[in-house]
């Protein structure tokens, strides 16, 4: 029963790999993630190194000790949770409380447990069966590939706290099959535990395992969720309650309500009465918006027209209106109110649309379901790229929560609306008099909207815009700021309805072309006008040496490096700490700083736990440089795996239109094509073909892909789902065969070293899962790419 343990083991921890990354989005923020990825990836390497250390002792009694760890990992994973919950560890604390550090070691040392187990598993199969290294390999990539899927499917239908009970118990039943193994001898077992062979051996186990699945069902487990979280917060309002919860792939959905919820980004201080009641919507914790209130009376919608995004409608009047995120539908509303005859409202989430018009139908009216307005589900680039239609006005709306976009947790988000890219394919959608509208947050230092700017200068020069000053107005109030952008040139009429609307809401002009400094600063007044001086220098200056100087990185984001939230400079850290003390960290930059933080306390502890076996290992010279090229030949295969893995996973989140059809898709694809490449490599006896065969296809893809997306876009998921597969599949199939062919090689030479093996590669895919991410945001996918090539033509010449 060995092939059939060995994928059940491989889809459990894949897929409580998936679901604690989605649990850690819930409790903290999704850029956490990058933690339980290098967690689960150091619990595969320090198998790899256990097993070097006591090799003969475990294959010696390899049944006894594989059914043992197959039941510790099914019994460590929900238990695991449950412990790691009771650990005080707060993130936000770190700089001013010493003692996050061991709280952070203790999370560490308790979520390694269940993928040291699980992983051990697997490694000592490749011990025990050098012959089988190829079968094993295949079923162990099968076994991950089917958890990419699971995992998707059960968040469609269970809690995740629930899916942590359904893991457990596969995890269990891969127990049940481990022991005893067929084919494996009398002996064996006598050898320790000659009491085994007595006639209660599978009552004992039977009533093992039950007893376990009864314990593991009445572990209470709950989701300690961070004091920062916007769902937190609300909670602590007066009379505050959820009222409806809902989960799926794309996060946990929280109804609150409460009389002191209100929701209007960036209100004029001018608007003195209340909005109309509303219900928070909250996407794992973080505030996502609002369902706001209402019947039929458009005036009981005014206070729409006092917030900065409601710009466009008075500078023309918009027909036609695309809403990009849609959400709860506050920026629906607001077209529903200035009269606008067609809305088309784009949203990712189908939970959402189906909340406004199912359970709160009554509350919101249904605004979904009325005549003038179309909802689309899908991804807001996604539509844009495969729709024909042309629009008076394209919104891109405003649903980050103002807390975690100004502490940085979003800087690890690749997001496809806000790049050059995606602006050039909006300003296409519009008609002839059309307007491109951007709402977002301010934040001192600027940041955010000299970004959104910039990139909006740069489409408009990109598709040859004449005059581009005159594109462009930029207004903000005293939380928000909105750019507009017009393929015609803004008329000084226009103009004056722009100063109007300003003047009226005490709002502040930023750019209109024309304006003078003097326009600027009048009332939600800043030490000084940086925002209009950023812009200035945006137009008019040395721009390039602006972007270099400025303080933070406000480039424009292109879809090689779709980072648009990563403001973060090196060069700005000593500054920001001078001026402001190192407490600025977590609410800066907190997202970037954490990957950093994962990689560097990665690469000791991998170092170390790699190098430890090498004392119980040969020591000949001989030895020496057989061991550095098998530790070259591993650790280059598991740095360019992973790296090309990830690149692939965040390139395909465009085509793919879904992030979790591509997170699934993409892993699925690898993984399963990887196993099939596995179980043919006997019949390659070096790694040269598959390498070169990998490489051609990469640099024909670097090529081809861009067209191959734009050419597909407009299809249906299902063909976008189909051809991915087929992109993958030949990349993906000799991508499998270097490491069983390595390990094949090295069971040949040096047996001994085939658990060591493992563990580099292990090791080295700890370090490339967070490195494959850093890369990408200061360089970009193609260099990331590039370097995965580089690493695979490296190992080419180790064995």
């Amino acid at each position: 029963m060995l092939y059939p343990t060995i994928f059940l083991i491989s889809l459990s921890i894949l897929t409580y790999e998936i679901i604690f990354m989605r649990i850690f989005s819930i409790t903290q923020w999704h850029h956490f993630a990058y933690l339980v990825m290098s967690i689960a990836l150091l619990g595969f390497g320090a198998s790899g190194s256990f097993i070097s250390l006591f090799q003969n002792r475990l294959k010696k009694a390899f049944s006894i000790y594989y059914f043992v760890f197959a039941y510790l990992f099914s019994l460590s994973l929900p238990l695991g949770f449950w412990m790691s919950q009771k650990i005080p560890f707060d993130p936000f604390l770190i700089v001013w409380d010493k003692r996050q550090y061991l709280y952070l070691l203790a999370y560490y040392l308790i979520l390694f447990i269940p993928f040291f187990f699980g992983a051990t598993c697997i490694g000592l199969a490749f011990s025990k069966y050098p012959g089988k290294i190829s079968q094993i390999y295949f079923y162990n990539l099968l076994g991950s590939g089917a958890g990419a899927f699971t995992s998707v499917w059960l968040l469609y239908l269970l809690h995740p706290l629930r899916i942590l009970y359904v893991i457990s118990g596969s995890a269990l039943l891969a127990a049940a099959f481990s022991f005893p193994l067929k084919g494996e001898g009398k002996k064996e077992r006598e050898i320790t535990l000659p009491w085994l062979h007595t006639s209660l051996l599978p009552v004992l186990i039977v009533l093992l395992l039950l007893g376990t699945t009864g314990l593991l069902y009445t572990v209470p487990l709950r989701l300690r969720i961070s004091q920062y979280k916007g769902l937190s917060i609300a909670l602590n309002l007066p009379h505050a309650e959820i009222v409806q919860e809902t989960h799926g792939p794309l996060g946990l959905i929280d109804v609150v309500k409460s009389p002191a919820i209100r929701y209007a980004p960036g209100l004029s201080l001018k608007y003195t009465q209340a909005p109309p009641p509303q219900l928070g919507l909250y996407i794992d914790a973080s505030e996502a918006g609002a369902m706001t209130h209402f019947k039929e009376d458009l005036s009981d919608l005014q206070y729409l027209d006092y917030i900065s995004s409601a710009l466009a409608y008075h500078v023309r009047s918009p027909d036609k209106v695309l809403i990009l995120g849609a959400g709860g539908g506050t920026d629906v509303l607001t077209a529903l109110y200035h009269q606008s005859g067609q809305i088309h409202a784009v949203e990712l989430n189908r939970q959402i649309v189906d909340l406004v018009n199912g359970p709160f139908k009554d509350f919101t009216r249904g605004i979904y379901t009325l005549p003038q307005v179309q909802v689309k589900i899908a991804e807001a680039r996604s539509y844009v790229e495969s729709t024909s239609d042309a629009y008076d006005l394209i919104q891109v709306t405003l649903l980050d929560a103002f807390s975690a976009s100004s502490a940085g947790v979003y800087a690890l988000n690749e997001s496809y609306i806000y790049t050059v890219e995606a602006f050039k394919k909006y300003l296409e959608r519009l008609t002839p008099n059309g307007i491109l509208s951007i709402t977002r947050w301010i934040k001192l230092p600027p940041r955010d909207n000299l970004k959104v700017f910039a990139t909006a200068v740069q489409a408009l020069e990109e598709i040859g815009t004449p005059e581009i000053p005159r594109h462009l107005i930029l207004i903000r109030s005293w939380a928000t700021a909105t750019l507009l952008v017009s393929l015609l040139p803004f008329s000084g009429e226009e103009i004056a309805r722009v100063k109007e609307f300003c003047r009226t809401r005490l709002f502040d002009t930023v750019y209109f072309p024309g304006i003078t400094e003097a326009d600027d600063n009048k009332y939600n007044q800043l030490p000084s006008p940086h925002h209009y001086h950023g812009v200035q220098k945006i137009l008019f200056g040395d721009r390039q040496k602006f972007y270099q100087d400025y303080l933070f990185n406000i480039k424009p984001a292109t879809d090689n490096q779709p980072y648009f939230f990563h403001f973060f400079k090196w060069k700005a850290l000593p500054t920001l700490i001078a001026s402001m003390g190192r407490e600025w960290i977590p609410f800066i930059e907190w997202g970037y700083i954490i990957l950093i933080a994962a990689l560097i306390q990665s690469i000791p502890v991998s170092l170390i736990l790699i190098i430890l076996p090498l004392l119980r290992l040969p020591t000949s010279s001989t030895w020496g440089i057989y061991k550095l090229r098998v530790f070259i030949y591993f650790g280059c295969l598991g740095l360019g795996f992973l790296f090309l893995e990830m690149v692939y996973i965040q390139k395909f989140i465009l085509f793919l239109a879904n992030p979790i059809y591509a997170i699934s898709v993409i892993i699925f694809s690898f993984l399963f094509f990887s196993g099939l490449g596995s179980f043919y490599s006997k019949k390659f006896s070096r790694p040269s073909l598959p390498i070169l065969a990998m490489v051609g296809i990469s640099l024909v893809y670097f090529l081809t892909l861009k067209f191959i997306f734009q050419y597909f876009m407009a299809y249906g998921s299902g063909v976008r789902i189909a051809i991915t597969i087929l992109l993958v599949a030949p990349l993906a199939f000799f991508m499998g065969m270097p490491f069983p062919i390595g390990l094949s090689k090295v069971s040949l030479k040096a047996p001994e070293l085939i658990p060591w093996a493992w563990g580099i590669n292990g090791y080295a895919s700890v370090i490339s899962s967070i490195l494959a991410t850093t890369l990408a945001i200061s360089w970009g996918f193609h260099v990331v790419i590039g370097l995965a090539l580089l690493l695979y033509l490296i190992a080419l010449k180790m064995i």
